[in-house]
């Protein structure tokens, strides 16, 4: 396809929106290696550890469905694909000062090297320094805007049907421990129903 892009993303682009991963319409989506390994990382923090996990979900059930996530996989019905890359890692076109080994570079050498093969690449990260480090380089850089709050079937709110002895915890000690509301985002809030029993509380 003449038009198609390949979109490098970075971390912070699935932490921001972890549906990131299909909304590229019918471009070709690229995930450095590295940046499964921060999403790891950030999995048990207090405030993006629901995004983590919920990329990392979808990447398995990719990985599950296909087998590989190093191919080009679908990802939606505009013909948009996604893969990790574990090559194209070398800062060897970089400039001196970017040679540092560090995750930012590792993702600008990517999208370097991709470029070189061919491809008209595009950088994408909430990162203000990435996104500059790109522009240094030559890379066009695109700050990702489509925020999960954006997304209209998010609307921060959830209702769960609990057992009475939650909803009497919760008044008790004014905070109840919920495993189904465990993956939740941070401050989401919550209605727990039990019969004729409600209550509001927030994750």
């Amino acid at each position: 396809m003449v038009d198609a892009r390949t979109y490098v993303l970075d971390t912070s682009v699935l932490l921001a929106d972890p549906q990131a991963l299909q909304r590229f319409d019918e471009h070709a989506v690229v995930l450095p290696i590295v940046v499964l390994m921060e999403l790891e990382g950030k999995r048990n923090h207090p405030e993006l550890g629901w995004a983590a996990r919920t990329a990392l979900r979808q990447l398995e059930h990719l990985r599950l469905e296909h087998g590989s996530l190093t191919i080009p996989l679908p990802v939606n019905d505009q013909g948009g694909t996604l893969r990790v890359e574990l090559n194209h890692q070398s800062t060897a076109g970089l400039p001196p000062t970017m040679a540092a080994d560090n995750n930012d570079h590792r993702i600008l050498a990517v999208a370097h090297n991709l470029r070189l093969e061919g491809h008209r690449v595009t950088v994408v990260t909430k990162d203000l320094p990435l996104r500059l480090k790109a522009s240094i380089v030559g890379l066009d850089a695109d700050e990702y805007r489509n925020e999960l709050a954006d997304d209209t079937s998010w609307t921060g709110f959830v209702e769960l049907d609990v057992e009475p002895d939650v909803i009497d915890d919760l008044y008790a000690h004014r905070e109840v421990d919920l495993p189904e509301a465990a993956e939740l985002p941070c401050n989401t809030g919550v209605a727990l129903h039990a019969g004729s029993q409600s209550a509001l509380a927030r994750v």
